[in-house]
């Protein structure tokens, strides 16, 4: 007989196989789905890429804002205190327009005023450092500029350094007697310069063409890896960077500048660059002169108003010996107490690759108070050729970047 009872028990039981059975389709479900998130886990994806691997350099991320950009020249002490000792890049548009090489210099005014004189070339636009230099008439390499894959960056001959002229900013103060070089860079343009730093301060005027600069702070060096430190440049291929290789670069911050014909643009010591000019003819002087951490405002006041421009003519290329000082200064003034102490001198002479015992005799030569270290003045007071007199590796560096060598950097 079937009672109310046994049809309850019945659907009470029905109930507990269809739960059960739930269960076990969600748990076969979920065990699936478990193994299935487990294999895809288990395939090696193939991690994001770095941003801008494999693209030029720039491609990783938006360039900063910030590099300071006037319709005039500013006063040397102000160049001074604004720009060159806080290290600041400037950017002086149109103030090379009234200079005589940029109103004079086509290539008729040239082969006929220049054309028998000497010039360096290098083969290649794209900077290539393992390429030499070649000499050749200017007039030689006008005749073969606009096709050739070559670039004259020549030091400014004697006979065209009274076309080259410095700006009013430094004419007084310190930096004319500070000249390291002048340089000119000439070609067809298309040209790519390798990323490096330069132990030294530059300003660059564009005569023709347009050029343009990937720039990072001094302050950003963890982030650049100059792995050819004898050349203080990077190796790495400026259209095609492997970030993988170089990893900093796909997080460091830069800046872009854009210079066009007549604009002048201040370089400042250390930081790093990779310079890039137009398609087109290309003209640009560039002046380099040691850092200075000591503006000399009574040579301001002596020489009174000043002139726009001066001819390079009328000064003279510093010594080697002073831009050891003013290597020397700055190593000093990036100590924790900007004093030179015994203890330091492991890293000076890693600096100036000179063994320890020559940079003891350095160190001892500069004390000049016998205190036990070494200040600012005392290394911009001292007779630097007793300094070198002291330390023979000094005499046999080269000088390109940090040292000078027959290699230029564009800039």
């Amino acid at each position: 007989m079937v009672t109310r009872e046994s049809i309850l028990r019945s659907s009470l039981g029905a109930v507990r196989r269809a739960f059960l059975s739930c269960n076990i389709v969600v748990c076969v479900v979920c065990f699936f789905a478990f193994s299935s998130s487990k294999n895809v886990d288990c395939v090696d994806e193939p991690p994001a890429m770095p941003a801008g691997h494999l693209k030029p350099l720039g491609w990783h991320r938006v360039a900063e804002a910030g590099v300071d950009t006037v319709q005039f020249v500013p006063e040397p002490g102000v160049f001074f205190e604004d720009y060159v000792r806080k290290g600041r890049p400037l950017l002086m548009k149109g103030a090379a327009r009234s200079m005589k090489a940029f109103k004079l210099w086509n290539d008729e005014y040239m082969r006929a005023a220049f054309g028998d004189v000497e010039v360096e070339v290098e083969e290649g636009k794209k900077e290539n450092r393992s390429r030499g230099l070649w000499a050749m008439r200017l007039d030689e390499f006008l005749d073969e500029y606009q096709l050739g894959d070559m670039y004259m960056v020549a030091s400014v001959p004697r006979e065209m350094a009274g076309e080259v002229e410095l700006l009013s900013c430094m004419l007084c103060g310190g930096f004319t007697k500070n000249l390291q070089d002048a340089v000119i860079w000439f070609s067809s343009g298309d040209t790519k310069s390798v990323l490096h730093f330069d132990a030294l301060d530059n300003i660059n005027c564009v005569m023709d063409g347009r050029k343009e600069f990937f720039l990072v702070d001094k302050n950003d060096k963890a982030n650049v890896f100059i792995d050819h430190p004898e050349g203080s440049f990077s190796g790495v291929d400026v259209d095609k960077v492997d970030m993988y290789k170089y990893p900093g670069l796909s997080q460091v911050p830069w800046y872009n500048v854009t210079m066009q014909p007549g604009d002048c643009f201040f370089i400042p010591y250390r930081w790093f660059h990779q310079v890039r000019s137009a398609a087109g003819r290309s003209l640009a002087i560039n002046i380099w002169f040691v850092h200075l951490l000591q503006f000399n405002s009574s040579d301001c006041k002596a020489k009174g108003k000043l002139p726009d421009f001066e001819p390079l003519a009328q000064f003279e290329l510093a010594s080697d010996s002073e831009q050891l000082r003013g290597e020397i200064a700055n190593f000093i003034d990036e100590l924790d107490d900007a004093e030179l102490h015994i203890e330091d001198l492991s890293k000076l002479a890693a600096d100036l690759e000179i063994s320890d015992q020559e940079s003891l005799k350095v160190f001892q030569t500069l004390d000049q108070d016998k205190d036990g270290g070494v200040t600012i003045d005392e290394v911009y007071s001292c007779n630097m050729n007793n300094v070198q007199a002291q330390a023979p590796g000094l005499a046999t560096r080269d000088t390109d970047g940090e040292k000078f060598d027959d290699n230029h950097d564009e800039l």
